[in-house]
C-alpha cells in the first residue's frame, strides 16, 4: 500500500509540475474580450429601411428631434455609419454630421456626438436578425429597448407597447459599399498537358494557337499593305 501510495504523489507532483512549466490556456471571457479590445473597429456605410414608414432612416440634428424615418435615397443624411465596437455590439452614425444615435433615460430615441459620462452605453447596439430575414438593433445594457419608427416616419419609444408594434422594430440594411466579388477561377477548364525532352511536363492553353493563328494574318495583311504602297 505504501508503495502505491507513493506513486501516486509522484503522479499528482509531475502532473503539477507539468501544469506550471507548460501553462494551460486562460478561456476566462473577461480575459478574452480584454484581447479584443483596441483601437480598430469595423466600419460600414449602409441605409436603414423601416418596415412601417417604407422609408430611410435619417440623422439630420442633434436632440430628440433629429431622427426619422422619412429619407430618401437623395438625402445626404440617409447615409449611415454602423461601427463595430467591443462586446460584438454596434454603433448608428449619421456621415453627414458624425452624430449618434442614442436612447435617453425615459426610452425615447435621440441624437450625440457622444454618450455622456451618466449613461456610457446608451448608443451601443446588439444587431440581431429575424426569421423574416429583417434586422433589429437592441440597446445594449436594456435589451427589451429597440428602434422603432410610426408610419409617418416618427420615432417609437424603445420598449414594445403592443404586439401590433413590433414590426415596425424592423429594419432592411443595404449597404453602400459592398465588398467586391472576384470571379472564382474555373479548375474545369481543358489545358494541354506536353512533356519537354527532360521529362517535365509544361501546360500549353488551347488558345494559344489562335493567338498564333491572328498573329500571322495580322503579318500577311500588313505585308500586303506595304507592297502596295511600294508599287
Amino acid at each position: 500500500m505504501s508503495s502505491v501510495r507513493s506513486l501516486l504523489l509522484l503522479l499528482i507532483l509531475l502532473l503539477c509540475f507539468v501544469k506550471d512549466s507548460q501553462g494551460f490556456p486562460d478561456f476566462k471571457i473577461d480575459n478574452i474580450a480584454d484581447k479584443l479590445k483596441g483601437e480598430h473597429s469595423l466600419e460600414k456605410r449602409a441605409v436603414l429601411w423601416n418596415f412601417c414608414s417604407q422609408k430611410l432612416v435619417q440623422i439630420t440634428k442633434p436632440g430628440s428631434r433629429g431622427v426619422n424615418a422619412r429619407g430618401s435615397r437623395n438625402s445626404e443624411f440617409s447615409n449611415l455609419t454602423i461601427i463595430s465596437i467591443d462586446g460584438g455590439f454596434i454603433r448608428i452614425r449619421g456621415m453627414a454630421n458624425k452624430l449618434y444615435l442614442c436612447f435617453n433615460k425615459k426610452g425615447k430615441l435621440r441624437t450625440r456626438f457622444q454618450p455622456p459620462k451618466s449613461l456610457p452605453h446608451s448608443c451601443d447596439f446588439s444587431q440581431n436578425l429575424t426569421g423574416d430575414g429583417y434586422h433589429t438593433f437592441k440597446l445594449r445594457d436594456k435589451p427589451e429597448w429597440s428602434i422603432g419608427f410610426k408610419k409617418r416616419g416618427k420615432k417609437l419609444p424603445g420598449f414594445i407597447r403592443k404586439p401590433s408594434q413590433e414590426p415596425c422594430h424592423h429594419f432592411s440594411l443595404d449597404l453602400l459599399n459592398p465588398t467586391p466579388i472576384t470571379i472564382p477561377f474555373d479548375f474545369n477548364k481543358k489545358k494541354n498537358y506536353l512533356f519537354n525532352n527532360s521529362g517535365k511536363f509544361r501546360i500549353r492553353h488551347k488558345t494559344r494557337k489562335k493567338n498564333r493563328r491572328r498573329e500571322k494574318e495580322r503579318l500577311r495583311k500588313s505585308q500586303k499593305t506595304r507592297n502596295g504602297v511600294k508599287r
